[in-house]
């Protein structure tokens, strides 16, 4: 909730900066096809890698409930494009996204699928959260990052270079394709972890942990109790960065690529960023419940204790 006028200005102005970044990467490749004739496959590729990218600006809302706003609207433009509609914005938004096959089904699914996902996501670490629960935010980017650059790219490396197939439940994918998704999901997780860490991302207790536990019994007991045990039982809540982001990255490569691999076209833009969200979700609660002991702080009914 906002504490004061202006802060509801500031994230009104953030969620009109968003806006306007998704549309001018959409509007980019509108102007690469019309003026440079490239084909629609091209600015698609463009779009699906570049659009998504707002999740970044997560960090800088203060409440994270308006953000599920932006693919909702953005959900809705896409679902009534359409290369017979009488406005020409929402033609050209059909036609620079459109495979062959989406003018003979009237919408676009791909790019459906994939702001679904992204609503479903931002959604859940939204709600019901409230403010200061946006950390979680960088689990939902690395699933989404998987899809934009892992899957995105699979698709062109396996086009061009992917001699060696194989099948999964009908599913024909070259290993070419499946390891440019793991390498391209590694590389984003890396990068999605370093950025978010600038946020706070891995709050974890300092070296005076004990001194901050002893502080907090003065308010509350039970949980200063609780939180002592969890550091004595599970991993220490200091773990270094690039152990994270290692395990998070061959975790999350591997999921993304074995997803991809048996999932049906367009569908892989549901089923890669929710399951290796989930993934990365369980292995952190798994491997680092600390950090969950720490960031309950802030959280409340999202992670039941």
């Amino acid at each position: 909730m906002y504490t004061s006028f202006w802060d509801s200005v500031y994230d009104i102005i953030v969620l009109i900066i968003v806006f306007i970044f998704v549309f001018a990467v959409i509007g980019t490749g509108e102007v690469l096809r019309k003026r440079k004739g490239l084909d629609p496959n091209f600015t698609r590729k463009m779009i699906h890698f570049f659009a998504g990218d707002a999740i970044l600006f997560c960090p800088f809302f203060i409440n994270p409930q308006i953000i599920p706003i932006i693919p909702l609207a953005m959900g809705i433009l896409i679902f009534f494009s359409s290369p017979k509609s009488p406005i020409q914005s929402m033609k050209s938004m059909f036609e620079v996204m459109a495979r062959a096959e989406d003018y003979a089904a009237g919408h676009i699914y791909g790019p459906l699928y994939y702001i679904i996902s992204i609503g479903i996501l931002v959604s859940i670490f939204a709600y019901p959260a409230g403010t200061a629960y946006w950390p979680l935010f960088t689990l939902a980017a690395v699933g989404l990052f998987a899809m934009y650059y892992g899957d995105g790219l699979a698709t062109i490396v396996g086009q061009r270079w992917g001699k060696h197939k194989y099948t999964i439940r009908g599913c024909t994918r070259s290993i070419q394709g499946s390891l440019t998704v793991f390498i391209m999901t590694f590389l984003s997780a890396f990068l999605v972890l370093f950025y978010f860490s600038y946020f706070g991302f891995w709050p974890s207790l300092p070296m005076n942990q004990w001194l901050v536990i002893w502080l907090l019994y003065g308010f509350s007991p039970i949980f200063s109790t609780y939180l002592a045990l969890s550091v004595l039982v599970s991993t220490p809540p200091i773990v270094p960065m690039l152990t994270l982001m290692l395990i998070v990255g061959i975790v999350a490569g591997i999921a993304a690529a074995l997803i991809e691999g048996c999932s049906g076209r367009e569908l892989d833009n549901i089923y890669v960023p929710l399951i290796v969200t989930a993934v990365i979700f369980v292995l952190i609660l798994l491997m680092f419940p600390s950090y969950f002991s720490v960031l309950s702080l802030n959280l409340g009914s999202l992670i039941p204790f």
